[in-house]
Protein backbone atom coordinates (compact mmCIF):
# COMPACT_ATOMS: atom_id res chain seq x y z
CA UNK A 1 0.00 0.00 0.00
CA UNK A 2 2.00 3.65 -0.97
CA UNK A 3 0.93 6.59 0.68
CA UNK A 4 0.62 10.16 -0.60
CA UNK A 5 1.53 12.52 2.53
CA UNK A 6 1.44 16.26 2.05
CA UNK A 7 4.73 16.36 4.13
CA UNK A 8 8.30 16.33 2.98
CA UNK A 9 8.35 15.87 -0.65
CA UNK A 10 9.30 18.65 -2.18
CA UNK A 11 7.28 18.79 -4.98
CA UNK A 12 3.39 19.21 -5.45
CA UNK A 13 1.85 15.95 -4.91
CA UNK A 14 -2.28 15.37 -4.57
CA UNK A 15 -2.34 15.41 -1.20
CA UNK A 16 -0.33 18.41 -0.69
CA UNK A 17 -2.64 20.17 -2.84
CA UNK A 18 -5.37 19.66 -0.64
CA UNK A 19 -3.62 21.37 1.72
CA UNK A 20 -4.11 24.23 -0.53
CA UNK A 21 -7.37 24.67 0.61
CA UNK A 22 -7.87 26.79 3.66
CA UNK A 23 -10.13 24.08 5.24
CA UNK A 24 -7.47 21.25 5.34
CA UNK A 25 -5.17 21.18 7.68
CA UNK A 26 -3.29 18.03 7.15
CA UNK A 27 -4.13 15.49 4.01
CA UNK A 28 -2.86 12.05 3.12
CA UNK A 29 -3.82 9.91 0.18
CA UNK A 30 -3.90 6.03 0.85
CA UNK A 31 -3.76 3.43 -2.01
CA UNK A 32 -7.14 1.09 -1.86
CA UNK A 33 -7.96 -1.87 -3.42
CA UNK A 34 -10.97 -0.77 -5.59
CA UNK A 35 -10.58 2.23 -4.77
CA UNK A 36 -9.81 4.25 -8.06
CA UNK A 37 -7.02 7.79 -6.92
CA UNK A 38 -7.46 5.87 -3.46
CA UNK A 39 -8.63 7.09 0.00
CA UNK A 40 -8.13 10.27 1.14
CA UNK A 41 -7.88 11.48 4.99
CA UNK A 42 -7.70 14.89 5.96
CA UNK A 43 -7.46 16.80 9.23
CA UNK A 44 -10.31 19.54 8.97
CA UNK A 45 -9.12 23.08 9.95
CA UNK A 46 -10.26 24.07 13.29
CA UNK A 47 -10.95 27.73 12.73
CA UNK A 48 -12.34 27.73 9.26
CA UNK A 49 -14.04 24.25 8.95
CA UNK A 50 -15.11 24.42 12.66
CA UNK A 51 -17.93 22.21 12.37
CA UNK A 52 -16.56 19.15 10.65
CA UNK A 53 -13.28 19.92 12.99
CA UNK A 54 -15.65 19.62 15.90
CA UNK A 55 -17.39 16.42 15.20
CA UNK A 56 -14.12 14.10 14.29
CA UNK A 57 -13.02 15.39 18.08
CA UNK A 58 -16.19 14.09 19.19
CA UNK A 59 -15.72 10.75 17.16
CA UNK A 60 -11.92 10.26 18.54
CA UNK A 61 -13.15 10.81 22.08
CA UNK A 62 -15.73 8.26 20.90
CA UNK A 63 -18.47 9.92 21.46
CA UNK A 64 -20.51 9.27 18.44
CA UNK A 65 -21.41 5.54 20.01
CA UNK A 66 -23.85 3.56 17.71
CA UNK A 67 -24.52 7.21 16.08
CA UNK A 68 -23.15 8.00 12.46
CA UNK A 69 -22.30 11.44 10.93
CA UNK A 70 -24.89 12.44 8.22
CA UNK A 71 -25.11 15.42 5.93
CA UNK A 72 -28.29 15.70 4.75
CA UNK A 73 -27.60 18.89 2.25
CA UNK A 74 -24.43 20.54 1.63
CA UNK A 75 -24.44 23.51 4.75
CA UNK A 76 -24.85 20.76 7.64
CA UNK A 77 -23.44 17.93 9.74
CA UNK A 78 -25.51 16.06 12.13
CA UNK A 79 -25.87 12.77 14.46
CA UNK A 80 -28.04 10.50 13.90
CA UNK A 81 -29.57 6.33 13.78
CA UNK A 82 -30.08 6.28 10.03
CA UNK A 83 -29.00 7.91 6.66
CA UNK A 84 -33.27 7.62 5.51
CA UNK A 85 -34.69 9.45 8.65
CA UNK A 86 -31.95 11.96 8.74
CA UNK A 87 -32.74 12.96 5.39
CA UNK A 88 -36.25 12.97 5.94
CA UNK A 89 -36.54 14.88 9.49
CA UNK A 90 -33.95 17.65 7.72
CA UNK A 91 -36.73 17.59 4.62
CA UNK A 92 -39.29 17.80 6.22
CA UNK A 93 -38.21 20.25 9.44
CA UNK A 94 -35.53 22.53 7.27
CA UNK A 95 -36.57 22.29 3.89
CA UNK A 96 -40.70 22.26 4.06
CA UNK A 97 -40.69 23.95 7.52
CA UNK A 98 -43.51 21.41 8.75
CA UNK A 99 -43.93 23.06 12.26
CA UNK A 100 -43.45 26.94 11.33
CA UNK A 101 -46.82 27.32 9.36
CA UNK A 102 -50.18 29.26 9.84
CA UNK A 103 -47.96 31.66 11.40
CA UNK A 104 -45.85 30.19 14.06
CA UNK A 105 -42.76 31.83 14.12
CA UNK A 106 -39.77 32.40 16.77
CA UNK A 107 -39.75 35.58 18.78
CA UNK A 108 -36.12 37.05 19.62
CA UNK A 109 -34.27 34.36 22.22
CA UNK A 110 -37.28 32.03 22.48
CA UNK A 111 -38.17 29.89 25.03
CA UNK A 112 -38.97 26.47 23.09
CA UNK A 113 -40.07 23.20 24.36
CA UNK A 114 -39.53 20.12 21.56
CA UNK A 115 -41.00 17.50 22.85
CA UNK A 116 -40.24 14.16 20.91
CA UNK A 117 -36.86 15.23 19.96
CA UNK A 118 -36.02 12.15 18.29
CA UNK A 119 -32.23 13.33 17.14
CA UNK A 120 -33.20 16.86 17.63
CA UNK A 121 -33.77 18.02 14.34
CA UNK A 122 -36.12 20.50 15.27
CA UNK A 123 -33.99 21.76 18.10
CA UNK A 124 -31.28 22.72 15.50
CA UNK A 125 -33.88 24.42 13.59
CA UNK A 126 -34.47 26.89 16.19
CA UNK A 127 -31.04 26.81 17.68
CA UNK A 128 -29.71 27.85 14.29
CA UNK A 129 -32.63 30.63 13.51
CA UNK A 130 -32.37 32.23 16.76
CA UNK A 131 -29.29 33.63 18.51
CA UNK A 132 -29.57 33.09 22.30
CA UNK A 133 -32.67 30.35 22.07
CA UNK A 134 -33.20 28.15 25.52
CA UNK A 135 -34.55 24.83 24.23
CA UNK A 136 -35.97 21.82 26.16
CA UNK A 137 -36.07 18.66 24.39
CA UNK A 138 -37.34 15.72 25.56
CA UNK A 139 -37.04 12.45 24.28
CA UNK A 140 -37.04 8.81 25.92
CA UNK A 141 -35.11 6.74 23.58
CA UNK A 142 -31.63 7.20 25.13
CA UNK A 143 -29.89 6.38 22.22
CA UNK A 144 -31.99 9.27 20.48
CA UNK A 145 -31.28 11.46 23.30
CA UNK A 146 -27.28 10.65 23.31
CA UNK A 147 -28.31 12.19 19.52
CA UNK A 148 -29.75 15.42 20.83
CA UNK A 149 -26.96 15.75 23.04
CA UNK A 150 -24.18 15.74 20.76
CA UNK A 151 -26.01 17.68 18.07
CA UNK A 152 -26.10 20.32 20.41
CA UNK A 153 -22.55 20.41 21.26
CA UNK A 154 -21.52 20.07 17.69
CA UNK A 155 -23.61 23.27 16.64
CA UNK A 156 -22.65 24.76 20.34
CA UNK A 157 -26.38 25.21 21.25
CA UNK A 158 -28.11 25.81 24.63
CA UNK A 159 -30.28 22.67 24.43
CA UNK A 160 -31.42 20.83 27.87
CA UNK A 161 -31.91 16.92 27.43
CA UNK A 162 -34.57 15.09 29.36
CA UNK A 163 -34.61 11.41 29.03
CA UNK A 164 -38.17 10.77 29.84
CA UNK A 165 -41.62 10.42 28.16
CA UNK A 166 -44.53 13.30 29.39
CA UNK A 167 -48.02 12.28 30.01
CA UNK A 168 -50.60 12.77 32.84
CA UNK A 169 -48.64 12.18 35.78
CA UNK A 170 -45.08 10.99 37.02
CA UNK A 171 -44.51 7.43 36.97
CA UNK A 172 -42.90 4.92 34.12
CA UNK A 173 -44.58 3.20 30.77
CA UNK A 174 -43.94 0.44 28.37
CA UNK A 175 -42.10 2.02 25.46
CA UNK A 176 -41.44 0.35 22.00
CA UNK A 177 -38.36 1.88 19.72
CA UNK A 178 -38.20 1.26 16.27
CA UNK A 179 -34.55 1.75 15.43
CA UNK A 180 -34.44 1.09 12.05
CA UNK A 181 -37.61 3.91 11.78
CA UNK A 182 -37.12 5.93 15.23
CA UNK A 183 -39.57 8.37 14.17
CA UNK A 184 -42.52 6.06 14.96
CA UNK A 185 -41.31 4.88 17.87
CA UNK A 186 -43.82 5.62 20.93
CA UNK A 187 -45.61 4.60 24.14
CA UNK A 188 -48.63 3.50 22.16
CA UNK A 189 -47.03 1.92 19.05
CA UNK A 190 -48.70 -0.85 17.27
CA UNK A 191 -47.59 -3.43 15.25
CA UNK A 192 -50.15 -3.34 12.79
CA UNK A 193 -51.70 0.36 12.95
CA UNK A 194 -48.11 1.43 12.65
CA UNK A 195 -47.53 -1.07 9.44
CA UNK A 196 -50.42 0.55 7.61
CA UNK A 197 -49.25 4.20 8.41
CA UNK A 198 -45.90 3.34 7.34
CA UNK A 199 -47.51 1.71 4.05
CA UNK A 200 -49.51 4.71 3.69
CA UNK A 201 -46.55 6.68 3.72
CA UNK A 202 -44.49 4.83 1.54
CA UNK A 203 -47.40 4.37 -0.80
CA UNK A 204 -48.12 8.55 -1.31
CA UNK A 205 -44.53 9.72 -0.86
CA UNK A 206 -42.12 11.23 -3.24
CA UNK A 207 -42.71 9.27 -7.01
CA UNK A 208 -45.71 7.13 -5.40
CA UNK A 209 -47.94 7.87 -8.36
CA UNK A 210 -45.46 5.98 -10.43
CA UNK A 211 -45.22 3.39 -8.06
CA UNK A 212 -48.71 2.50 -7.04
CA UNK A 213 -49.87 2.64 -10.85
CA UNK A 214 -48.29 -0.06 -11.89
CA UNK A 215 -49.56 -3.60 -12.83
CA UNK A 216 -48.29 -6.78 -13.84
CA UNK A 217 -45.94 -9.46 -12.78
CA UNK A 218 -43.35 -6.70 -11.72
CA UNK A 219 -46.35 -5.00 -9.26
CA UNK A 220 -46.85 -8.50 -7.17
CA UNK A 221 -42.46 -8.66 -6.49
CA UNK A 222 -42.94 -4.62 -5.57
CA UNK A 223 -45.36 -5.27 -3.29
CA UNK A 224 -43.85 -8.08 -1.31
CA UNK A 225 -40.59 -5.77 -1.09
CA UNK A 226 -42.82 -3.04 0.00
CA UNK A 227 -44.23 -5.31 2.81
CA UNK A 228 -40.31 -6.74 3.72
CA UNK A 229 -38.89 -2.97 3.78
CA UNK A 230 -41.84 -2.40 5.91
CA UNK A 231 -41.45 -5.05 8.22
CA UNK A 232 -37.62 -4.25 8.41
CA UNK A 233 -38.35 -0.95 9.59
CA UNK A 234 -40.48 -2.10 11.95
CA UNK A 235 -38.41 -4.43 14.12
CA UNK A 236 -39.31 -3.33 17.42
CA UNK A 237 -37.44 -2.86 21.04
CA UNK A 238 -39.47 -2.63 24.01
CA UNK A 239 -38.27 -1.17 27.05
CA UNK A 240 -39.63 0.49 30.01
CA UNK A 241 -39.07 4.58 30.66
CA UNK A 242 -39.63 7.12 33.26
CA UNK A 243 -42.57 9.63 32.89
CA UNK A 244 -43.26 13.21 33.77
CA UNK A 245 -45.92 15.65 33.33
CA UNK A 246 -45.32 18.52 31.04
CA UNK A 247 -46.20 21.38 33.78
CA UNK A 248 -43.57 19.42 35.88
CA UNK A 249 -41.10 20.72 33.16
CA UNK A 250 -41.86 23.58 32.59
CA UNK A 251 -42.20 24.54 36.79
CA UNK A 252 -38.68 22.30 37.07
CA UNK A 253 -37.11 24.85 34.60
CA UNK A 254 -38.02 27.82 35.47
CA UNK A 255 -39.96 28.48 32.32
CA UNK A 256 -42.04 31.96 32.67
CA UNK A 257 -43.64 31.55 29.28
CA UNK A 258 -42.72 29.19 27.00
CA UNK A 259 -43.02 30.69 22.96
CA UNK A 260 -43.27 27.78 21.21
CA UNK A 261 -44.27 24.14 22.50
CA UNK A 262 -43.92 21.51 19.36
CA UNK A 263 -45.30 18.23 20.25
CA UNK A 264 -44.49 14.89 17.56
CA UNK A 265 -45.22 12.19 20.26
CA UNK A 266 -47.21 8.99 18.09
CA UNK A 267 -50.29 8.79 19.19
CA UNK A 268 -49.78 10.15 22.92
CA UNK A 269 -50.18 14.08 22.42
CA UNK A 270 -53.20 13.65 24.46
CA UNK A 271 -51.82 12.80 26.90
CA UNK A 272 -49.05 14.78 26.89
CA UNK A 273 -51.60 17.94 26.56
CA UNK A 274 -53.34 16.74 29.74
CA UNK A 275 -49.92 17.07 31.67
CA UNK A 276 -50.41 21.14 31.79
CA UNK A 277 -52.68 22.52 34.41
CA UNK A 278 -54.16 25.83 34.42
CA UNK A 279 -51.34 27.93 35.42
CA UNK A 280 -49.06 26.43 32.98
CA UNK A 281 -50.90 26.53 30.03
CA UNK A 282 -51.03 30.72 30.57
CA UNK A 283 -47.09 30.39 29.87
CA UNK A 284 -47.28 28.84 26.46
CA UNK A 285 -48.00 30.88 23.35
CA UNK A 286 -48.05 28.95 20.24
CA UNK A 287 -48.57 24.90 20.12
CA UNK A 288 -47.72 22.88 16.86
CA UNK A 289 -48.90 19.69 17.83
CA UNK A 290 -49.19 16.19 15.06
CA UNK A 291 -52.48 14.42 15.77
CA UNK A 292 -53.20 10.83 15.21
CA UNK A 293 -57.19 10.92 14.34
CA UNK A 294 -57.83 8.52 15.54
CA UNK A 295 -61.33 7.68 18.03
CA UNK A 296 -62.33 11.06 17.14
CA UNK A 297 -58.20 12.86 18.52
CA UNK A 298 -58.33 15.52 15.98
CA UNK A 299 -61.05 17.20 16.94
CA UNK A 300 -60.42 17.02 20.96
CA UNK A 301 -57.05 18.81 20.85
CA UNK A 302 -58.94 21.20 18.14
CA UNK A 303 -61.60 21.64 20.69
CA UNK A 304 -58.76 21.59 23.95
CA UNK A 305 -56.64 24.08 22.34
CA UNK A 306 -59.78 26.91 21.35
CA UNK A 307 -60.86 26.58 24.94
CA UNK A 308 -57.85 27.36 26.55
CA UNK A 309 -57.58 31.01 24.23
CA UNK A 310 -56.14 29.53 20.95
CA UNK A 311 -56.50 30.55 17.04
CA UNK A 312 -56.53 27.03 15.57
CA UNK A 313 -56.33 25.60 12.60
CA UNK A 314 -55.05 22.04 10.81
CA UNK A 315 -53.44 20.86 7.85
CA UNK A 316 -52.31 17.60 6.45
CA UNK A 317 -49.35 16.71 4.29
CA UNK A 318 -50.27 15.04 1.12
CA UNK A 319 -48.00 12.17 1.22
CA UNK A 320 -49.85 11.38 4.79
CA UNK A 321 -53.18 11.48 3.12
CA UNK A 322 -53.42 7.33 3.20
CA UNK A 323 -52.81 7.90 7.14
CA UNK A 324 -54.42 9.39 10.30
CA UNK A 325 -51.70 11.94 10.78
CA UNK A 326 -52.47 15.51 10.79
CA UNK A 327 -50.86 18.63 12.27
CA UNK A 328 -52.34 21.13 14.51
CA UNK A 329 -50.93 24.61 14.36
CA UNK A 330 -52.29 27.16 17.39
CA UNK A 331 -51.65 30.46 18.77
CA UNK A 332 -52.76 32.75 21.53
CA UNK A 333 -54.03 36.10 19.62
CA UNK A 334 -51.61 37.89 21.51
CA UNK A 335 -48.59 36.32 20.08
CA UNK A 336 -46.67 37.58 17.15
CA UNK A 337 -47.46 35.82 13.84
CA UNK A 338 -45.45 35.41 10.55
CA UNK A 339 -42.58 33.59 8.79
CA UNK A 340 -39.69 32.24 11.41
CA UNK A 341 -36.07 33.65 10.75
CA UNK A 342 -33.97 31.89 8.84
CA UNK A 343 -31.16 29.24 9.83
CA UNK A 344 -28.08 30.60 9.71
CA UNK A 345 -25.07 27.76 8.74
CA UNK A 346 -21.87 28.97 9.86
CA UNK A 347 -20.08 25.77 10.55
CA UNK A 348 -19.56 25.03 6.48
CA UNK A 349 -18.38 23.38 4.62
CA UNK A 350 -19.53 20.36 5.34
CA UNK A 351 -17.60 16.67 4.30
CA UNK A 352 -19.43 16.70 1.50
CA UNK A 353 -19.25 19.88 0.24
CA UNK A 354 -15.42 20.08 1.15
CA UNK A 355 -14.92 16.96 -1.15
CA UNK A 356 -16.60 18.82 -3.88
CA UNK A 357 -14.16 21.51 -4.08
CA UNK A 358 -11.04 19.52 -3.52
CA UNK A 359 -11.81 17.61 -6.29
CA UNK A 360 -12.53 20.37 -8.21
CA UNK A 361 -8.89 21.35 -6.77
CA UNK A 362 -7.54 18.18 -7.79
CA UNK A 363 -8.74 18.02 -11.23
CA UNK A 364 -7.48 21.47 -12.07
CA UNK A 365 -4.32 21.25 -11.15
CA UNK A 366 -3.67 17.47 -12.07
CA UNK A 367 -6.74 16.74 -14.68
CA UNK A 368 -5.11 12.99 -15.84
CA UNK A 369 -5.38 11.65 -12.57
CA UNK A 370 -8.33 10.62 -10.58
CA UNK A 371 -8.97 12.30 -7.69
CA UNK A 372 -9.71 10.12 -4.42
CA UNK A 373 -12.77 7.94 -4.55
CA UNK A 374 -13.24 7.58 -0.66
CA UNK A 375 -12.87 10.56 1.46
CA UNK A 376 -12.62 10.42 5.71
CA UNK A 377 -12.69 13.53 7.85
CA UNK A 378 -10.31 12.64 10.57
CA UNK A 379 -8.83 14.55 13.76
CA UNK A 380 -5.49 13.64 13.24
CA UNK A 381 -3.69 11.51 10.55
CA UNK A 382 -1.58 9.04 13.29
CA UNK A 383 -0.14 5.97 11.34
CA UNK A 384 -2.30 4.98 8.29
CA UNK A 385 -3.46 1.46 8.21
CA UNK A 386 -1.36 -0.33 6.16
CA UNK A 387 1.02 1.68 5.51
CA UNK A 388 3.96 -0.04 6.95
CA UNK A 389 3.39 -2.85 4.72
CA UNK A 390 4.42 -3.47 1.51
CA UNK A 391 1.69 -5.12 -0.79
CA UNK A 392 -2.11 -4.20 -0.20
CA UNK A 393 -4.21 -7.09 1.64
CA UNK A 394 -5.52 -9.68 -0.81
CA UNK A 395 -9.17 -8.97 -1.91
CA UNK A 396 -12.14 -11.23 -0.68
CA UNK A 397 -12.74 -14.76 -2.74
CA UNK A 398 -15.80 -13.92 -4.74
CA UNK A 399 -18.49 -16.32 -3.76
CA UNK A 400 -19.92 -18.69 -6.27
CA UNK A 401 -21.96 -17.32 -8.97
CA UNK A 402 -21.11 -13.95 -7.71
CA UNK A 403 -20.49 -11.95 -10.90
CA UNK A 404 -23.50 -12.60 -11.89
CA UNK A 405 -25.26 -11.60 -8.65
CA UNK A 406 -23.78 -8.26 -9.04
CA UNK A 407 -24.39 -7.65 -12.24
CA UNK A 408 -28.23 -8.00 -11.77
CA UNK A 409 -27.45 -5.78 -8.90
CA UNK A 410 -25.81 -3.11 -11.65
CA UNK A 411 -28.61 -3.45 -14.27
CA UNK A 412 -30.94 -2.27 -10.98
CA UNK A 413 -28.45 0.39 -9.81
CA UNK A 414 -27.88 1.97 -13.44
CA UNK A 415 -31.82 1.60 -14.40
CA UNK A 416 -32.20 3.60 -10.95
CA UNK A 417 -29.41 6.16 -11.12
CA UNK A 418 -27.69 6.00 -14.31
CA UNK A 419 -24.21 3.82 -15.60
CA UNK A 420 -22.20 6.22 -14.20
CA UNK A 421 -23.32 6.17 -10.38
CA UNK A 422 -21.91 2.56 -10.34
CA UNK A 423 -18.45 3.97 -9.70
CA UNK A 424 -18.79 7.41 -8.23
CA UNK A 425 -18.88 5.97 -4.66
CA UNK A 426 -21.72 7.70 -3.75
CA UNK A 427 -24.40 6.11 -1.77
CA UNK A 428 -27.90 5.36 -2.06
CA UNK A 429 -28.87 8.69 -1.04
CA UNK A 430 -26.76 10.83 -2.52
CA UNK A 431 -27.34 9.43 -5.57
CA UNK A 432 -31.67 10.77 -4.54
CA UNK A 433 -32.61 7.26 -3.45
CA UNK A 434 -35.49 6.98 -1.25
CA UNK A 435 -37.93 4.38 0.38
CA UNK A 436 -39.75 3.72 -2.69
CA UNK A 437 -36.59 3.79 -4.56
CA UNK A 438 -35.09 0.86 -1.79
CA UNK A 439 -38.34 -0.90 -2.50
CA UNK A 440 -37.92 -0.93 -6.67
CA UNK A 441 -34.39 -1.93 -5.79
CA UNK A 442 -35.58 -4.88 -3.36
CA UNK A 443 -37.86 -6.18 -5.69
CA UNK A 444 -35.70 -5.92 -8.99
CA UNK A 445 -33.12 -7.83 -7.17
CA UNK A 446 -35.18 -10.37 -5.69
CA UNK A 447 -37.43 -10.69 -8.67
CA UNK A 448 -33.81 -12.35 -10.21
CA UNK A 449 -32.14 -13.76 -7.37
CA UNK A 450 -35.02 -14.91 -5.03
CA UNK A 451 -36.59 -13.86 -1.74
CA UNK A 452 -33.60 -12.31 1.13
CA UNK A 453 -31.36 -11.91 -1.29
CA UNK A 454 -30.26 -8.29 -0.26
CA UNK A 455 -30.89 -7.20 3.53
CA UNK A 456 -32.98 -4.05 3.54
CA UNK A 457 -31.07 -2.73 5.61
CA UNK A 458 -28.12 -2.86 3.95
CA UNK A 459 -29.54 0.42 2.06
CA UNK A 460 -29.77 2.61 4.79
CA UNK A 461 -26.62 1.55 6.24
CA UNK A 462 -23.94 0.56 3.88
CA UNK A 463 -25.92 1.65 0.74
CA UNK A 464 -23.23 1.98 -1.45
CA UNK A 465 -22.62 -0.23 -4.83
CA UNK A 466 -19.74 -1.35 -3.39
CA UNK A 467 -21.20 -1.97 0.17
CA UNK A 468 -24.10 -3.65 -1.61
CA UNK A 469 -22.26 -6.19 -4.32
CA UNK A 470 -19.84 -7.26 -0.96
CA UNK A 471 -23.66 -8.50 0.44
CA UNK A 472 -24.15 -10.03 -2.59
CA UNK A 473 -20.34 -11.96 -2.24
CA UNK A 474 -19.15 -10.00 -4.80
CA UNK A 475 -16.39 -7.74 -2.93
CA UNK A 476 -16.22 -4.00 -3.67
CA UNK A 477 -16.77 -3.20 -7.26
CA UNK A 478 -14.11 -2.24 -9.94
CA UNK A 479 -13.64 -1.34 -13.37
CA UNK A 480 -14.64 -4.53 -14.35
CA UNK A 481 -18.22 -4.55 -12.89
CA UNK A 482 -20.62 -6.12 -15.56
CA UNK A 483 -22.69 -2.90 -17.37
CA UNK A 484 -26.20 -3.74 -18.65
Amino acid sequence: MSVHSAAGTGRSTPAELLTRHPAVAEAVIVDEPGVPGGHARIVPDRETARTLSRSVSLEAANRLGDLAWHEPADTIRVAGLNRGETDFLYREIFVEGAYFRHGITLPRAPVVLDVGANIGMFSLRVGLAAPGARVIAVEPVAELAAAVRLNAELHGLDVTVLPTALGRSRGETSFTFYPHNSVMSGRYADAAQDTEVLRGYLLTGDDAGAESGDEGSGAEGRSRSLDRLVTDRLAARPRRVPVTTLGNVIRDHGLTRVDLLKIDVEKAESEVLAGLDEETWERVEQVVVEVHDIEGRLAAVLGLLRDRGFDVTHDQDPRLALTPCHNVYARRPRAAAGPPPPPVFDGVPTLRLLEGELRELLTRALPSAPPPGRWTAVSRLGPVPGATTSAAPAPPVPAAGASERVAVLARAWTDLFGADAILSGADFFDLGGDSLSAVRLLARVEDELGPDALSPDLIFTDGTFAGLSAALGSGPPTEEVPRP
